[in-house]
């Protein structure tokens, strides 16, 4: 009888703290994550935002935002990253660092469409507005 107890107290006792958890998440949006952004400037300069919080679900679009002083157009169309404007020669690109092929990945979709991942690290680079652009080195 007593372990029936005992049992009985745990169950309510998980259920109460997974319903806390949840709620919790809900609360923040999701669970936080870490990624690294870094900005290219096409000029030799280079600025790295390590460590940025997001939460699961955001964009890059959204974390880049967040981080970066960044101006858009409709669908978020990035037009500037910290004061530099895209041109009729130069735009902003983004890829991600695939490190199973130890290299940059250009991704062929809109950066408010890409939802990032815990330790993922992307490069905004401003190039040659052709494609495919010329990949960072």
């Amino acid at each position: 009888m007593a372990l029936a107890v005992l049992a009985l107290i745990a169950s309510f006792m998980a259920g109460y703290y997974w319903f806390q958890y949840t709620d919790i998440l809900n609360r923040l949006g999701g669970v936080p994550i870490y990624i690294s952004i870094g900005v290219d400037y096409g000029n030799q300069t280079r600025t790295w935002y390590n460590e940025t919080k997001a939460l699961t679900g955001m964009t890059l679009f959204r974390v880049t935002r967040n981080t970066a002083n960044l101006t858009y157009g409709t669908g978020g169309y990035v037009q500037s990253i910290n004061g530099l404007s895209y041109n009729a020669t130069h735009a902003w690109f983004w890829g991600k660092w695939d490190t199973y092929e130890s290299n940059w990945t250009l991704i062929n979709i809109g950066a408010d469409s890409y939802s990032v991942a815990d330790n993922e690290t992307f490069f905004w680079y401003f190039g040659i507005s052709s494609w495919p652009p010329p990949l960072p080195r």
